[in-house]
């Protein structure tokens, strides 16, 4: 028996039998090398298995009240019992009613008056394919978790479609989309400002701006590019269709000023925001070999620039062609052409407010 004191005696074996006899043998047999638990009924012994999961349960089937059979029936539509390996322990002999143990779920049908050995065997190789199952199912759900954890990581850096489209096909074609909208933001002033604030004090203050302007964009719906120092890049409009586009793009240019502003009232230093917009067609796709990244390109993307760059602090800047767009939702100043670098002269308006 050298082997079987090398299982571990944590495993635990419910023995269910309604002779008292024959829990007392089990016991004095299995009891040397497991945690022996033993129930006088079919009713008992589902109590047991419902309350503290065994690890293998050895069953009788003639008992008065709950047969065997109707304990192993139970014992299968219970979730937190139903792996549990089942071993009909019985003097009912016959081929009809082992066929009908194995049918229930049942793993083995052994007869009394039993083999001591042959009885040890079984349930230590019961036990171990057990441990093997245990050990299996464990190591998927390890793995699903960080399949989890990749997935969220991928949402946390794509918009959704693309992250599901990278996920199942390992990469994203570009897509052309014939109107969006492209906003950017810039503070003033900030070559200056990162030359005489401390680094970390720096990194703070960006990342608390930015983790706000990304809750805003969440909120309504535009998904940030990325961030270039620090200017702010987002878009709407794709990677899925808006006909509001340009609506959601100016809002959040809107709440980001707002934001600031409350921000900036008891902040020991003030953040200087231009917030640029501008409306066209624009590519977008993952570049990249290891480190990918969601980006769009098109001359759109130029201008857009340009309108931040081309704004005034404090104020949301918007092209012709965003004008356009939200004219009936939002009030706008008309700044006449103003020289855009690279572009010339350029139509473009303030946004004051929401319309009524």
């Amino acid at each position: 028996m050298a082997e079987v004191t090398n299982l571990t005696a944590s495993s635990v074996i419910l023995v269910v039998d309604d002779t008292k006899h024959n829990l007392t043998l089990m016991r004095d047999l299995l009891g040397p090398y497991y945690t022996v638990k033993l129930a006088a009924s079919g009713a008992e012994g589902l109590d047991i298995a419902k309350t503290t999961p065994p690890d293998l349960i050895l069953l009788d089937i003639m008992m008065p009240g709950m047969d065997g059979y109707e304990v192993c029936r139970q014992l299968k539509a219970m979730p937190e019992c139903k792996d549990i390996p089942v071993i009909f322990l019985t003097a009912a002999t016959g081929m009809q009613n082992e066929e009908i143990g194995l049918a229930l779920g049942a793993v083995d049908y052994l007869t009394k008056p039993i083999s001591r050995s042959i009885v040890l065997a079984r349930v230590r190789s019961q036990l171990a394919l057990k441990a093997t199952h245990d050990a299996l199912r464990a190591q998927i759900e390890l793995s699903e978790q960080s399949n989890l954890r990749v997935q969220n990581l991928l949402y946390n850096i794509f918009p959704i479609e693309i992250a599901d489209e990278l996920s199942s096909s390992g990469q994203v074609l570009p897509v052309r989309h014939e109107s969006a909208s492209i906003l950017f933001t810039d503070f003033s002033g900030f070559t200056h400002i990162a030359a005489t604030m401390p680094a970390s004090y720096m990194v703070s203050e960006l990342n608390e701006i930015f983790a706000a302007f990304d809750d805003i964009c969440d909120e309504l719906g535009v998904e940030k590019i990325k961030t270039i120092g620090d200017a702010y890049m987002a878009a709407a409009g794709l990677p899925r269709p808006c006909a509001d586009h340009a609506s959601r793009c100016v809002r959040a240019g809107l709440r980001m000023h707002q934001f600031l502003n409350e921000r900036n009232v008891d902040a020991p230093f003030k953040w200087p925001l231009r917030v640029g917009i501008h409306t066209g067609p624009v590519i977008s796709g993952v570049v990249g070999k290891r480190k990918f990244a969601f980006d769009v390109w098109g001359d759109t993307v130029n201008v857009a620039c340009r309108m931040e760059m081309s704004g005034q602090i404090g104020k949301v800047n918007i092209s012709a062609y965003t004008y356009d767009q939200v004219r009936d939702d939002f009030d706008c100043e008309y700044r006449g052409k103003v020289n855009a670098k690279g572009k010339g002269l350029l139509d473009m308006y303030f946004v004051k407010s929401a319309s009524n």
